[in-house]
């Protein structure tokens, strides 16, 4: 698959031209808000951002046959580091999560011996930094888990999982602990944080009659779990960040509709409130993925312009959400999908789609950068 070097937007241009002339879903701002950069030729998404700018993601890693494994981008470099596995090499490192001193947890995949054979499980890690091998975290050691967040304190969340049910949990220091879950629920997960340690997530909700279940958005302060409420009388909600300030963000369907019409909403008030991302023909799912200390939120709308099955990128601030595409200078070829994380900065990561002149598309981590508007 074809991937392009680190560019600016100035040389992206040059970088991709002869491949087709496709332009983004949206027209570009008159005045480009944001300067583009895109990820070296083996990124294939970037999935977060700390507040220094480094970013995590996964990409094709040479050095293990072409893999995809996890990978972090240092602030201020253009070279992926790969993640070294827990372990042996080639177990499928995901990051999740990385704090402001550059430490990031996920997961990998390990080889079980069940009776006849062996099964890969998902098992939560931890890694100091770029190049630091990964450890396992410990968390349900003979089962299946998995790492959402980290702040810099380093309390760690995620879930678990065991034969009956998934639970939540929570690490500090070398203990861990279950947080609690939603009554009479087989399945609760904590999916996100913030730097005070207030976490946030989902839970199946026992009884529930749409098509995938019914499920509420969950936040646990101080242990303490509590429901952030539905979209318009809705049963379908999840929550996936939260900010310093103790605002939520995630998705929810309307009264009637499941998980495959959710809407990217801000929790506030024991309810969902719908943020009107822009919605498609075929309207699909929208997501609110990441928060900042200002409010500002960003995530993926219900646009899918190709086949590539990434929908446009979003960000949402002074109450109204506009498609990324429309706040950077013309870039042909180019189309930003979803936008997966954003600092206090106001730096935005998230997942490029690129069409060739055939019509085929591939993908390309990508940075925007604030313009001064002054």
């Amino acid at each position: 698959m074809r991937r392009l070097s680190q560019v600016t937007v100035v040389a992206a241009a040059a970088a991709i031209a002869g491949i087709g002339a496709a332009a983004p879903d949206a027209a570009a701002a008159a005045v480009p808000q944001y300067r583009l950069v895109l990820g070296a030729a083996e990124t294939l998404e970037y999935r977060g951002i700390n507040a220094r700018g480094d970013i995590i993601g996964v990409g094709l890693d040479a050095a293990r046959f072409g893999r995809e494994e996890g990978f972090v981008l240092k602030a201020g470099t253009t070279t992926p580091l790969f993640l070294a596995d827990p372990g042996t090499n080639n177990q499928d490192a995901r990051p999740r999560s990385i704090n402001d001193q550059g430490v990031i947890v996920g997961n990998y995949q390990k080889n079980v011996a069940i009776p006849g054979g062996a099964q890969e499980i998902t098992r939560p890690a931890i890694w100091p930094g770029p190049g630091s091998a990964g450890s396992d975290l410990g968390v349900n050691p003979t089962g299946s888990a998995d790492a959402f967040g980290v702040t810099n304190a380093q309390q760690i969340v995620g879930w678990q999982g065991g034969r009956t049910s998934i639970t939540p949990w929570v690490r500090n220091g070398t203990t861990v602990t279950t947080l609690p879950s939603l009554s009479g629920s087989n399945d609760t997960e904590a999916l996100g944080e913030n730097s005070t340690g207030v976490v946030v997530g989902e839970a199946a909700v026992p009884g529930g009659t749409l098509p995938g279940g019914n499920q509420v958005a969950l936040e646990w302060a101080n242990g303490n779990l509590s429901t952030l409420g539905q979209l318009d009388g809705g049963a379908w909600s999840e929550a996936l960040a939260i900010n310093t300030a103790g605002q939520a963000v995630g998705s929810a369907s309307p009264a009637g509709h499941s998980l495959l019409d959710s809407h990217a909403v801000l929790f506030s008030g024991g309810k969902a409130i719908d943020l009107n991302v822009p919605r498609g023909v075929n309207q699909g799912t929208a997501h609110a993925t990441a928060i900042n200390t200002a409010g500002v939120i960003v995530g993926d709308d219900a646009v899918f312009p190709d086949v590539s099955g990434i929908s446009n990128g979003f960000v949402y601030r002074n109450g109204h959400a506009t498609e990324l595409n429309a706040l950077i200078a013309p870039t042909a070829n180019v189309r930003l999908g979803g936008a997966t994380g954003i600092n206090d900065a106001g730096d935005i990561v998230g997942t490029a789609v690129l069409t060739a002149r055939d019509g085929t598309v591939s993908t390309v981590g990508y940075e925007l950068l604030p313009l001064s508007t002054t």
